[in-house]
């Protein structure tokens, strides 16, 4: 789930109000698309078109500090179902003070936020909270580039800490569907802290053929529970690494043939499960602003739980999205079929099905771009067919207007539906959510 505000200014995670921060978050990739500069922190919605402090990098240091303050409206700020006498509507008042630092130099370049979330809430006034958001990119490319001819390095790391447990992305302009957390499993108002952290390399052997690899890491803990969660929640953990070889078939298209092994423990000791497979990708871009990314393949899935049951499937897996970017338009479609941790119930592997849509579009009216986001998510325990299996199906929608005053001045108006429903045996959890949301936001440069 996410409130308006989150798209307002920037935030990233559904689940949360503006606790993104204006440009930190959690999930991956470069965003991109109309916000300029060397891409987004991971996680942030739209591609930091709707964040005045994401600026194209320049040559030497830049500290661009902003602040953005909004108000919405709520209508479950609990993250709950319906119950007798429980008022789950607030009107909640938010304040996100950001410094952006970024670098470019002959040896590298560089993208980092630190933000604070502060939130007020009028009627649960015990719910009022500080958060604390980081993220960062780092292309050590161009030092790398001088050892090794067209050798690049790349290192994205997101942070967050908040009582909004996020579940999807907010306009996403990537389509990037890799982070586990961020799949459409939600959870009831706790408190989160959370990290990801994704390193990619790449290292030509000739003209046409390249070394590939990459690693991940990231983990999900949980805090005190500000509400009755309707089953036991899991810190969790994953790491991942990926190696390959890519080949440029043509100007227009490459392929990768990759390993990938990746490992989810759960801190509980209630198991843990690994998946080791591969798959071919294929890139192929039909014009310069239109690329299509897609790639396929299977893995060998081994649970190992509490009780040192073992449990060993295959599963297929494979990723497709369509990006298309010019002067006005930034769109991203993806579809992928993935593995994700149950971190709620018990621990178990999930099959994932994940959609995603974003889309910014420069209106006729000078200075205001039209946002949408759609997300939708179905999980499904691997190898099961008990009636205690763990599943669940959420959706999200977004939509909203961005009026740039100035190059320094955004305002946002948003509204945003969700809704989810997760099932584990005779345990239901179901619920939606409305909000409205209205921000501004100044950077100071």
């Amino acid at each position: 789930m996410c409130t308006l505000a989150l798209v307002s200014v920037g935030h990233a995670q559904m689940g949360g109000g503006m606790g993104g921060g204006m440009g930190g978050g959690m999930g991956g990739g470069m965003g991109g698309g109309m916000g300029g500069g060397m891409g987004s922190i991971p996680g942030t919605s739209f591609g930091g078109v709707n964040d005045p402090s994401m600026v194209p990098i320049t040559e030497g240091f830049r500290v661009i500090p902003s602040i953005a303050v909004a108000e919405r409206y709520d209508s479950n700020v609990f993250f709950t179902a319906k119950a007798p006498g429980l008022d789950r509507s607030d009107y909640v008042t938010t304040a996100v003070p950001q410094i952006r630092g970024l670098y470019g130099g002959n040896a590298m370049t560089a993208n980092a936020t630190v933000s604070a979330n502060a939130e007020y809430y009028t009627k649960n006034t015990n719910f009022n909270y500080v958060g604390k958001n980081a993220g960062l990119i780092l292309d050590l490319s161009p030092m790398l580039n001088g050892l090794w001819n067209g050798m690049s390095f790349r290192v994205f790391d997101s942070f967050r800490s908040t009582p909004l447990p996020p579940s999807f992305l907010v306009g996403n302009q990537t389509g990037d569907t890799t982070n586990p957390f961020l799949r459409g499993q939600q959870v009831g108002r706790v408190n989160i802290t959370t990290n990801n952290v994704n390193a990619t390399v790449s290292a030509p052997l000739t003209q046409t053929l390249s070394l590939t690899g990459g690693y991940s890491y990231g983990f999900l803990t949980f805090g005190t529970s500000e509400v009755q969660q309707p089953g036991t929640l899991l810190n969790s953990t994953y790491q991942t690494f990926t190696v390959g070889m890519s080949m440029l078939l043509s100007p227009q298209d490459s392929v990768i043939l990759s390993f990938v092994n990746s490992e989810f423990l759960y801190e509980q000791r209630v198991g843990s499960f690994s998946s080791r497979g591969g798959t071919i990708s294929w890139a192929h871009q039909f014009s310069p602003n239109v690329t299509l990314n897609s790639s396929a393949g299977a893995a060998v899935i081994q649970g190992i739980y509490w009780d040192s049951n073992v449990q060993t499937t295959i599963r297929p897996r494979g990723n497709m999205s369509l990006i298309w970017r010019d002067n006005t338009t930034s769109l991203a479609m993806a579809y992928g079929l993935v593995f994700s941790p149950s971190y709620q119930f018990q621990a178990q592997p999930l099959l994932t099905n994940i959609v995603t849509f974003s889309v910014t579009q420069v209106t006729p009216i000078p200075q205001l771009v039209g946002m949408a986001s759609v997300n939708y998510g179905r999980s499904d325990q691997i190898g099961s067919n008990s009636v205690n299996a763990i599943s669940y199906t959420s959706y999200a929608a977004t939509g909203g207007v961005l009026y740039k005053f100035t190059p320094q001045t955004f305002l946002n108006l948003a509204y945003l539906y969700s809704n989810y429903d997760s099932q584990f045996g005779a345990t239901n959890n179901s619920f939606d959510r409305h909000v409205v949301s209205i921000s501004l936001a100044q950077a100071f440069y």
